[in-house]
């Protein structure tokens, strides 16, 4: 046929269809006979087939070469990446560096949570902090109570306790961060800035500091819950079981192992025992930040206590998450 008889036939634009007979040509499924009116011809069904398996088997080899290229870099990248990345404000641009801290955690997530917020009440539940939760990941939030007064986050709290997150409550929460396996975080460039730019902090001194910053205050916030009926109840800002009770004391005072172990009538590879679910609980990494801290407790320097506004605010705050 000629271009005005296949264009008459298929109903299109000679013009459009002069460009798809360029690309036809160009895979070699069609050529074009010399003489006027040029006449199209279809390539025979063997010779259009293996035209177009050579056309994808390029395409192919074109991408195995960039997997390698695109892997050298990623290596390189891994060694040379910034300790410190600053995300654009826009809400996309940070929405993805979220995202994907949740869907790489594996072991926990630190977050502190204040106003203001981005939008006046919390969105649907996030399904990648859900997923994480089925993989065992342990959330601990630290809540500053203005966030109590927000519409909607109360309900928020609630689900997150009985979804399996540990909440407390301090109203001394500087920033609003989020720490994902102690290894990558996230908090605004400006406190109380919501919308504006965030910085993204890796595996570095300042990060490390910032996880202290956060165990320090987990030890003096108060254990928040809620009631069948939805009210709160407060708890104390750290209680031990109380075969680790007798063993603070030991451990405040200075006492050896084995000294601790005779006294407490135990063996010392059940006061080891004991000594990490202590370690745990504080959150400490060695035998003298356990002994500091389980002092602190004991004098009461740990305990918090103060009049918080839980009620709920009247009207929307106009905060935002």
């Amino acid at each position: 046929m000629t271009q005005a008889e296949l264009s008459a036939l298929l109903l299109v634009d000679e013009t459009t269809l002069g460009e798809d007979i360029t690309e036809l040509e160009r895979l070699g499924l069609v050529t074009l006979a010399p003489g006027q009116p040029v006449r199209l011809h279809a390539a025979p069904p063997d010779i259009a087939v293996e035209a177009l398996l050579n056309e994808h088997q390029a395409r192919l080899q074109r991408a195995r070469a960039a997997i390698a290229d695109l892997e050298r870099e990623r290596v390189q990248a891994a060694d040379q990446r910034p300790v410190v990345e600053v995300i654009d404000s826009d809400l996309e641009a940070k929405r993805q560096p979220y995202s994907q801290s949740l869907e790489r955690a594996t072991t926990e997530v630190l977050c502190l949570v204040r106003p203001p917020f981005m939008v006046s009440s919390p969105g649907p539940r996030e399904k990648s902090r859900a997923e994480a939760r089925r993989r065992g990941v342990r959330f601990r939030n630290i809540v500053h109570p203005e966030t109590l007064q927000v519409p909607g986050w109360r309900e928020v709290l609630q689900a997150d306790i009985e979804d399996g997150e540990e909440v407390r409550l301090l109203p001394s929460i500087p920033f609003k961060m989020i720490i994902t396996d102690r290894a990558l975080g996230l908090l605004p460039l400006e406190a109380d800035a919501p919308t504006g730019p965030v910085l993204l902090l890796r595996r570095s001194a300042v990060l490390d500091a910032l996880c202290g910053l956060f165990d320090s205050l987990w030890a003096s916030a108060v254990p928040l819950s809620f009631h069948a009926d939805g009210s709160l109840s407060l708890g104390h800002a750290q209680s031990f079981a109380p075969q680790i009770d007798a063993l603070v004391s030991l451990l405040a005072a200075g006492i050896n192992d084995k000294a601790a172990a005779e006294r407490l009538g135990i063996s010392e590879r059940t006061l080891m025992r004991r000594m990490e679910s202590l370690y745990q609980q504080l959150n400490a990494k060695s035998r003298f930040q356990a002994g500091w801290m389980a002092a602190l407790q004991a004098s009461g320097v740990g305990s918090w206590s103060a009049q918080v506004p839980l009620k709920p605010a009247p009207g929307n705050t106009g905060l935002a998450a």
